[in-house]
């Protein structure tokens, strides 16, 4: 027997135990019954394998709960978005995936060949890292845009422990000081309102000169470790996470 020869219940079991998205794309490019086994239960495969295929999963859920509910709250007579759930989940780490580009062509990491240790690129660690704070201010973006969601948007800064506010506050300098908005189509702009309410709400709560007297501090790395001053999101500089203090 043939593998499309089985019950599609049992094919659909296959392509959701795969081990990453590569392995789904190459399994359906088979042959063109499996090919309408992935149609047909995309969805269902999709999250199955994103599970455990992405580190970010779920950090990439919340920012898509918090999308849903900003849209079910302020448009409550529209229809349900033009996305699906899965489609929706692929285009915001499109989006994730551009940012994390673009911070890793102007850091330059590669130059770093001394604090890296003869291994300069960017490794998936890092990158896990740099996207969970870009879902993290996509998230706050979306809430404190949606005047009935800014209370959870304030909650959602409370909740975060002092490494995620370190990694939010880089993240702000990134989106405010480096990014040019070079995302094709993505229709990201960190220029825009949506953005800026975010931008300026992690600002005023990661106020670190104001901080002092809480016996919270910013740490300073050097540039020889820390392209232009970033370092929270790499390998080489994660030590120097332990010298946050306690959240205030």
């Amino acid at each position: 027997m043939s593998i499309i020869e089985l019950p599609p219940e049992i094919l659909c079991q296959i392509f959701q135990s795969t081990a990453d998205f590569s392995v789904v794309n190459a399994l359906a490019r088979t042959s063109r019954a499996l090919h309408s086994i992935w149609l047909a239960n995309s969805p269902a495969i999709y999250f199955a394998v994103a599970v455990r295929a992405l580190p970010n999963f779920s950090d990439a859920e919340r920012l898509i709960a918090a999308q849903e509910e900003a849209h079910t709250t302020t448009r409550p007579d529209f229809p349900a978005p033009s996305l699906s759930r899965h489609e929706r989940f692929l285009f915001n780490a499109r989006c994730a995936f551009a940012a994390c580009k673009h911070w890793d062509e102007i850091c330059q990491v590669h130059n770093l060949d001394r604090a890296r240790g003869g291994n300069p690129a960017l490794r998936p660690s890092e990158r896990a890292r740099f996207k969970r704070s870009f879902y993290h201010l996509w998230t706050l973006a979306t809430l404190s845009n949606t005047p009935s969601l800014r209370p959870q948007a304030l909650k959602f800064l409370v909740d975060c422990d002092p490494v995620e506010l370190a990694g939010l506050d880089e993240i702000v300098a990134w989106a405010d000081g480096y990014n040019k908005n070079d995302f094709g189509d993505s229709g990201l702009n960190f220029e825009e309102a949506t953005w800026n309410a975010a931008i300026y709400m992690v600002g005023q709560y990661c106020a670190w000169d104001k901080k002092d007297n809480s016996g919270h501090r910013r740490i300073n790395v050097g540039g020889d470790e820390a392209p232009l001053g970033f370092w929270v999101f790499f390998d080489h500089t994660q030590h120097y996470l332990g010298q946050i203090r306690a959240h205030w």
